[in-house]
């Protein structure tokens, strides 16, 4: 499962909530996107995603759309 759709399911299905992430993309040295966001669930696991170019692109968008969604 790519990151993108990870994020959907930790937040839905698992309570996740979204508790680190990043403004913007980072651009890496060899010219290629890098994207993190960090998901803590109910029970306080906390899981790590990241992406590079295309899928951190998704996952930047699916994570600032989590965002906005939740304010």
């Amino acid at each position: 499962m790519d990151a993108p759709k990870r994020l959907i399911v930790l937040c839905s299905k698992e309570n996740g909530k979204i508790t680190r992430y990043h403004e913007r993309l980072r651009m890496l040295d060899n010219g290629m996107e890098h994207y993190f966001v960090e998901v803590t669930c109910e029970d306080g696991i906390q899981y790590g995603l990241q992406g590079y170019g295309e899928e951190a692109i998704a996952l930047y968008k699916e994570t600032m759309r989590a965002v906005r969604k939740s304010t």
